[in-house]
């Protein structure tokens, strides 16, 4: 029996000594690098000097005379999109929702019905109108809005405008 365990012991040891150190090329490691081409250097451009346009007495005095002119023209909503001001009456072609800024992610504000006209305070870059909606500003989207009064709109006015008479 004690030879039967110490043949044993032998025969473990000499298993365990061939998988300690020895290596059959497995530490070779292969790395690939792409190398890019050096740019070849290029001769600055000369900088020039830029004609710088004068401005003439007239354009000045209008621009001094009236310098909220261009101001006024031009606004932002409250998400910053330039609005330029512009009086109209737009007419909804179908339902609308009013929002509180140009963008169908802001704040519904109210819903107008197809046909019902608003008055338009301006024109968002964006495609949107900004609209003065019962003393409050709102914008609607400009897919849903037509200068072109509806059918319905342009009878009803005429036949208020015989029944005044």
């Amino acid at each position: 029996m004690k030879k039967k365990c110490i043949l044993a012991l032998i025969l473990g040891a000499a298993f365990m000594a061939q998988g300690c150190g020895f290596t059959e090329g497995t530490d070779a490691v292969v790395t690939v690098v792409d190398s890019t081409p050096t740019p070849e250097p290029t001769e600055a451009p000369e900088e020039t000097a830029t004609p710088t346009p004068e401005a003439t007495a007239e354009a000045d005095s209008t621009a001094a005379a009236d310098p909220t002119a261009q101001a006024a023209a031009t606004e932002q909503t409250p998400s910053g999109i330039n609005v330029q001001a512009q009086d109209a009456t737009y007419y909804a072609v179908e339902g609308v929702n009013l929002r509180s800024d140009a963008s169908a992610d802001a704040e519904f504000v109210a819903g107008v019905l197809s046909g019902e006209s608003l008055k338009c305070t301006g024109i968002c870059d964006n495609g949107w109108i900004r609209v003065d909606y019962n003393g409050q500003t709102c914008y609607a989207s400009g897919d849903y809005v037509s200068t072109t009064p509806p059918a319905g709109a342009a009878a009803a006015t005429t036949d208020t405008a015989a029944a005044a008479q």
